[in-house]
């Protein structure tokens, strides 16, 4: 009964619907075997996307360990993803300020096992003038997909601090000037941005509109969104809190989404995990009628 309200939920909402990292049991997966415990009870949810940890290939320093000893378990992961119908990403959120060599084996990583993205936030380089920053960014971000040709799409994700780079205007700056990335929106972070930003459902659409504009309506077709309760001081993001407890309301988000006709990926990231998306799979279900 659960699965198949989930399924019908997401067919409604035209969007897949999943968490990252793990579950309540399993908070991050660390190897195969943790993962393939999520996946079934992924399935059992009817959940239908998740985002892999950087920590699952903490082993994985060079391409030589990604090739010989981890190539087999990376294909692994991926079949059985594809055997669930689960969608992959991969999220590495804290990229250090020389970041190429861990650009280089995630985006690897993230084309072998078909990941709809390797999704990073831009914000790598914290020791110089946003400006300067930004043009950093983007120069190393076309070196590296230059370089590669990895298949997997980079996504770039709106980060939650006031005074760091990553605020929307940088994320559709830095997709405007790179080859193969997608903006994503973390709504919990553009709230917590402006120190409660978000107070409506035209606000999201203000956002989204913003997006189009620059970039054209064509993300819309599979955007890539995370939600998730937070909390906020006026420099910004404090920490991922229980919806409950947060002034962002997941129905703003699901009403926009459903009249403008979004499709794509959405990403619960509540303290609660498979938990809370349980929880409000009845809230859920009213929203998408």
């Amino acid at each position: 009964m659960i699965r198949k309200k989930a399924l019908k939920i997401q067919d409604r909402l035209g969007m897949r619907i999943g968490i990252p990292y793990g579950t309540q049991t399993i908070p991050v997966v660390h190897n195969r075997s943790d993962v393939l415990k999520v996946f079934g009870e992924l399935y059992r949810l009817g959940l239908k996307a998740f985002v892999l940890p950087k920590e699952l290939f903490a082993d994985i320093k060079t391409s030589t360990d990604l090739y010989k000893t981890w190539y087999g378990e990376l294909l692994k992961i991926r079949e059985e993803a594809k055997k669930l119908n689960i969608e992959l990403s991969l999220h590495y959120p804290d990229l250090p300020e020389s970041p190429d060599e861990l650009l280089k084996i995630y985006c690897t990583i993230a084309s072998i096992m078909d990941c709809q993205l390797f999704i990073i936030r831009p914000n790598f380089y914290q020791r110089m003038p946003a400006q300067q920053a930004l043009k950093l960014v983007i120069y190393k971000i076309n070196e590296i997909v230059g370089e590669l040709r990895a298949k997997a799409k980079i996504g770039i994700e709106v980060t939650g601090r006031a005074d760091e780079l990553g605020d929307l205007e940088d994320v559709v700056e830095i997709v405007k000037r790179t080859t193969n990335t997608e903006p994503v929106l973390n709504w919990a972070h553009l709230h917590a941005r402006g120190a409660g930003a978000i107070r409506s459902q035209k606000d999201i659409r203000t956002d989204i509109e913003y997006v189009n504009k620059a970039l054209g309506t064509g993300w819309l077709k599979s955007a890539f969104f995370f939600f998730s309760g937070v909390s906020y001081s006026p420099k910004g993001e404090i920490a991922h809190i229980p919806y409950a407890k947060s002034d962002l309301k997941l129905e703003w988000l699901i009403r926009e989404c459903m009249a403008s006709g979004i499709r794509g990926t959405l990403i619960f990231e509540d303290p609660d995990r498979d938990k809370f998306i349980l929880n409000i799979l009845d809230v859920l279900a009213d929203m998408v009628r």
